[in-house]
C-alpha cells in the first residue's frame, strides 16, 4: 500500500463519518472545509481542524462557560477524542488490520 491509498482510504473514512455525524454541523463549514487531511510526509498524513477556517472549533469540544448557556452542557462535548477513536477502527477495518 502507497501513502496515496493510505490518504485516499483516510479521505473515505472521513466523508463517511461526516455522513453519519461524527462531526458536528451547525452551517457545515467545519465538517466540510476545516477538516484537514494531508501528507505530511512520505509515511505520514494529518487530520486535523484548521483554525484559520473555523476558529470556532475548539469551544465545539469544551464545556460551555458562556452565561448565555445558562449552565446546559455543550452537546458536542469531547466529540473530537470519540471522532478519533471511532476514525482509527474504522480505518483498521478498511485497511483489514490493526492501528
Amino acid at each position: 500500500m502507497t501513502i496515496f491509498d493510505l490518504y485516499e482510504a483516510c479521505y473515505r473514512v472521513i466523508d463517511e463519518m461526516r455522513r453519519d455525524g461524527w462531526i458536528p454541523i451547525d452551517t457545515g463549514n467545519m465538517a466540510y472545509n476545516a477538516v484537514v487531511i494531508e501528507m505530511a510526509s512520505d509515511t505520514e498524513i494529518r487530520i486535523y481542524i484548521d483554525k484559520s477556517i473555523a476558529p470556532y472549533a475548539v469551544d465545539t469540544e469544551y464545556p460551555w462557560v458562556a452565561p448565555r448557556w445558562h449552565g446546559r452542557k455543550n452537546p458536542n462535548e469531547g466529540w473530537w477524542e470519540r471522532f478519533c477513536e471511532e476514525f482509527a477502527r474504522r480505518l483498521a477495518r478498511v485497511l483489514g488490520g490493526e492501528l
